[in-house]
């Protein structure tokens, strides 16, 4: 899968993550709420392996750590410094 197809494939993903996220800490639990459970869930489904949707959520904020668009506060969660 080529690059542009995965943004597209996790573009609502992604927002749905991004709005939830701020200056203060949000831990992984609290991310999971309806909107991004169900996104993940949808993604989860079409994919060969069936992966938990948690797992699609862990590696989309992997993904967006690694962009640079968020980062990871140990012990206390995720922030979207930006915001």
């Amino acid at each position: 899968m080529n690059m542009q197809v995965a943004k597209n494939k996790y573009a609502v993903l992604d927002s749905a993550i991004m709005k939830i996220l701020g200056k203060e800490p949000v831990p992984f639990s609290l991310i999971m709420l309806p909107d991004v459970a169900g996104e993940c869930s949808r993604l989860a489904d079409e994919e060969r392996n069936k992966p938990m949707p948690f797992r699609i959520l862990d590696r989309r904020l992997q993904a967006l750590r690694k962009a640079g668009k968020i980062q990871f506060e140990t012990g206390k969660g995720w922030v979207n410094p930006l915001s």
